[in-house]
């Protein structure tokens, strides 16, 4: 299990669609449409025994590599601590989370599916950070969570659609930003001073203390540090494109 950060671009149309019924967020991520939407279809016991053995551990890594805030929200949410799932302990909670998820989503998507009929998905402008995102997200504001700061928005800030605190991923909400405000995250991410003040926050030993996703070594700094920078110029240049698109985002840690 791993944390990536996902960024859709969609027109103000959907947006209002997916304010409205935030249910839509979810599709938004998808690679394709599904045969059978997953909240409606049970897990399978395979599916559920594999989780109870190997899903624990599995967590615990995850949650490992998390900022000590961002862990202590997760354990709340599963009700298990990461040194328990270590331990193997908390299968059931797993999979419990999980059927509370599908019952969540088949209480609101049934209409949703019936309302898409035969027609494809439409084609959507995306970008993922991958794990680099919490990296990005530090260089450009110095900070490990959102806050204040314009540069602390583009990862991390934003509107949460719908009001479950785990969202449809477990690891928070679906947030979106507006057509404003990316025109003006856009231009924040296209100072031209940023770049250079984004590669003297690089510091892998720093990061590391204060556990940035998903963890970072100082042997490694050249390699590293392309692979921050470079996400950075991705995330610049979808937010141009959106912005010049007028288009919003929609993002979620998925």
């Amino acid at each position: 299990m791993s944390m990536s950060a996902e960024f859709v671009q969609v027109d103000e149309a959907e947006l209002a669609r997916i304010k409205k019924d935030p249910s839509w967020a979810e599709t938004l991520f998808e690679s394709g449409p599904p045969i059978v939407p997953p909240s409606l279809a049970a897990l399978s016991q395979a599916l559920q025994d594999r989780m109870r053995s190997s899903g624990p551990r599995l967590m615990a890594d995850v949650l490992a590599q998390m900022n000590p805030e961002m862990r202590k929200q997760m354990e709340a949410r599963l009700g298990v601590t990461a040194a328990a799932l270590a331990s193997g302990e908390g299968g059931d909670l797993l999979v419990k989370a999980m059927e509370d998820r599908r019952e969540r989503l088949a209480r609101t998507m049934p209409g949703m599916f019936d309302s898409l009929g035969s027609a494809p998905p439409p084609s959507r402008e995306k970008l993922s950070l991958d794990k680099a995102w919490h990296g990005v997200h530090y260089v450009l504001c110095g900070e490990p969570e959102s806050g204040r700061s314009l540069l602390s928005q583009p990862i991390l800030g934003g509107t949460e659609i719908g009001d479950d605190p785990e969202g449809f991923s477990g690891y928070g909400p679906a947030r979106y930003f507006t057509v404003a405000e990316v025109a003006q995250l856009a231009r924040a991410l296209n100072r031209p001073e940023l770049e250079a003040e984004a590669v003297q926050r690089f510091d892998p030993i720093e990061m590391e203390d204060l556990e940035i996703y998903p963890g970072w070594t100082a042997s490694q700094t050249e390699s590293d540090e392309k692979w921050v920078m470079d996400s950075f110029r991705n995330l610049r240049d979808f937010f141009a494109d959106a912005a010049g698109k007028s288009r919003a985002i929609v993002t979620c840690i998925v």
